[in-house]
C-alpha cells in the first residue's frame, strides 16, 4: 500500500453491483457470439433485477456519502496524518465486536482502519466488507464505512487489534506522514469506546486532554 489508503464505503459496492450486468454483457460480447448465446434471456434479467434491487436499497445511504464528499468530507485517503483518536480493528475480530466498536466509533467521529487488503486481494476485501456491512445493517449498526491505511499501524506501532489511539499531532511534525515526535496513548481489549476514552482521560500521559474533549462534545 506504501503511502496510500483506501476509503471501502457502501457507495462503492452498491455502484459497482449495478454495473455488473454490463460488465458482462461486454465480456460475453467480447468473447463472441456463442458465449453470448450460452446465456439465457432469463439469467439476464435476473441480474439486472438483482442489481436495480441493490442500488435502490442503498440510495439512500449513496445520496448521503455524496453529500458528506460536497461538504468537504473525505471518501478517500491518501496518506493522511492523524490528530485525535483513531480505531484499529480487522475483519477477523468477531461480528459483534467489530460491529458495537465500529457503531460507537461512529457516534464519536472516530475513523476506523484496518491495515490492509485481506490476502492483498483487493476483490476479496470488497466482498468481505460487503458481507459485513449487510450483517451490520440488518442489526442497525453504523457499519458504512473503513479505511485502509498501514502507515497508521506503523505510526502507532499496532499490533494487536482492537486498539484505540489518542493522539495530539505537534506542529512540529509537519507534513510528515510518519513523525516521530507525535506521542499517543493506547488502550488494547475489548472496552468501549467510551471506556478506553474515561482511561485515557484519566491516566493517559500524551492525550488526556483530547480524550477528555472527545468525551465532553460527544453525547453518547
Amino acid at each position: 500500500m506504501n503511502a496510500f489508503g483506501i476509503f471501502l464505503s457502501s457507495l462503492f459496492l452498491a455502484t459497482a453491483s449495478h454495473a455488473n450486468v454490463n460488465d458482462f454483457l461486454n465480456e460475453a460480447s467480447a468473447t463472441g457470439k456463442a458465449a453470448h448465446d450460452s446465456v439465457s434471456q432469463d439469467t439476464l434479467a435476473h441480474w439486472n433485477a438483482t442489481s436495480n434491487q441493490s442500488y435502490a436499497q442503498n440510495k439512500t445511504l449513496i445520496d448521503q456519502i455524496i453529500e458528506q464528499s460536497r461538504q468537504g468530507a473525505p471518501i478517500a485517503q491518501k496518506g493522511q496524518t492523524v490528530d485525535g483518536a483513531v480505531l484499529f480493528v480487522s475483519f477477523s475480530m468477531p461480528e459483534p465486536l467489530l460491529f458495537s466498536l465500529s457503531d460507537e466509533a461512529a457516534s464519536y467521529k472516530i475513523p476506523v482502519v484496518i491495515n490492509g487488503l485481506i490476502e492483498g486481494d483487493f476483490k476479496k476485501t470488497i466482498t468481505a466488507f460487503s458481507k459485513l456491512h449487510a450483517k451490520a445493517k440488518e442489526s442497525k449498526w453504523a457499519f458504512n464505512g473503513v479505511s485502509i491505511d498501514p502507515l497508521w499501524f506503523e505510526q502507532f506501532h499496532i499490533t494487536a487489534v482492537p486498539a484505540l489511539v489518542v493522539s495530539k499531532r505537534p506542529s512540529s511534525c509537519g507534513q510528515q506522514l510518519i513523525c516521530p515526535e507525535q506521542t499517543y496513548d493506547v488502550v488494547y481489549g475489548n472496552a468501549s469506546i467510551k471506556n478506553s476514552l474515561q482511561l485515557i482521560a484519566q491516566k493517559g500521559d500524551s492525550a488526556n486532554e483530547v480524550a477528555q474533549a472527545l468525551l465532553e462534545n460527544t453525547h453518547v
